[in-house]
């Protein structure tokens, strides 16, 4: 039951916390900006010239509000009433697991509201169910991969600042370095291709496309990955005392 409030916390805080509605202002405010821009320039708006950078935006939005779930334990002392026993820890694991989940949730539903209210005031093709549909799945996928990867982290080190660099740099830097690996002399090629079967760049990369899909191989690496992360979760949490 303390596990389940703890769940209950984690949402009630992202809805609660000023940061997130001035967040959310600023996301729409460029968004709108963005689409002003687009419709002086074009007659027609569609939603595949906006979507890449809301979902952008807001994946970038929605792992701080992980990262944010995952270490408030930390820097607020309340950490140890939830590892000082087998049982709590493992459910304490698994409700921050469920957290990253519901949270990957409301964004995705942010992200096509937001994109419905811009399309109102645009002509074009409009955004269809499909698109939604795979948005979720991804929503899901990314924040699950980097949220449970962070965690496994923070387990480990337990600074909170840590955890919020290097989440930033993963997702923020990550994507502007990968163009520039290419230029490796003879072994640049083959990173490239490599990074195609490395969850944290192909994942970082589609988070800015309009054409969001996986390789049969990026599909099992993405839910191996989710997987082994949690069992390693699950297994660090349950033998460390904090």
């Amino acid at each position: 039951m303390r596990n389940l409030q703890l769940v209950k916390y984690d949402i009630i805080s992202l809805f609660k916390s000023y940061l997130t509605y001035i967040a959310l202002i600023i996301i729409w405010a460029l968004l709108g900006g963005m689409t002003v821009l687009f419709v002086r320039n074009s007659d027609k708006v569609d939603y595949s010239m906006i979507l890449p950078m809301a979902n952008w935006m807001f994946l970038f939005f929605g792992l701080l509000v992980v990262i944010k779930t995952i270490t408030r334990d930390y820097s607020q002392g309340t950490i140890q009433l939830y590892m000082n026993k087998l049982k709590s820890r493992i459910g304490y694991v698994i409700a921050k697991t469920i957290s990253i989940i519901l949270i990957s949730f409301i964004f995705t539903f942010i992200t096509y509201i937001t994109m419905i209210i811009i399309q109102s005031f645009t002509d074009g093709k409009n955004i269809v169910g499909d698109k939604f549909l795979t948005n979720i799945w991804f929503y899901l996928i990314f924040l699950l991969f980097f949220g449970l990867l962070l965690f496994l982290i923070t387990l480990i080190v337990q600074k909170p600042a840590v955890i919020f660099t290097l989440g930033i740099f993963l997702v923020f830097i990550v994507p502007f370095i990968q163009p520039f690996i290419g230029l490796i002399p003879e072994w640049g090629d083959d990173i490239q291709k490599s990074l195609k079967y490395i969850p944290f760049s192909y994942l970082t990369e589609k988070s800015s496309t309009d054409n969001i899909k996986f390789t049969n191989w990026q599909w099992f690496i993405s839910i191996a990955s989710i997987v082994i992360l949690f069992i390693a979760n699950l297994l660090y949490a349950a033998k460390r005392d904090i």
